[in-house]
């Protein structure tokens, strides 16, 4: 049990670090994206923040995939 115990510790810490670095990445995009529309508070703006982020995280996600694949043909 000692041993279980630790890794969901471990599990559960390293999780929320990517919690917090995912936090910060969306304030620093918000901010920019704030930066490029000034009138950024509406909801079309959000939809578009919203919009941005899911192709951008399609587009790696996708990158990763097809990279982790052509690693294990290898």
């Amino acid at each position: 049990m000692g041993r279980k115990f630790i890794e969901q510790i471990i599990t559960l810490f390293t999780a929320s670090v990517g919690v917090m670095a995912a936090l910060a990445w969306n304030d620093a995009v918000q901010a920019l994206l704030t930066k490029w529309f000034p009138y950024g508070e509406g909801i079309r703006e959000r939809f578009l923040f919203a919009i941005i982020i899911t192709i951008i995280a399609v587009l790696i996600t996708s990158l990763f995939a097809s990279y982790l694949s052509e690693n294990n043909k290898k």
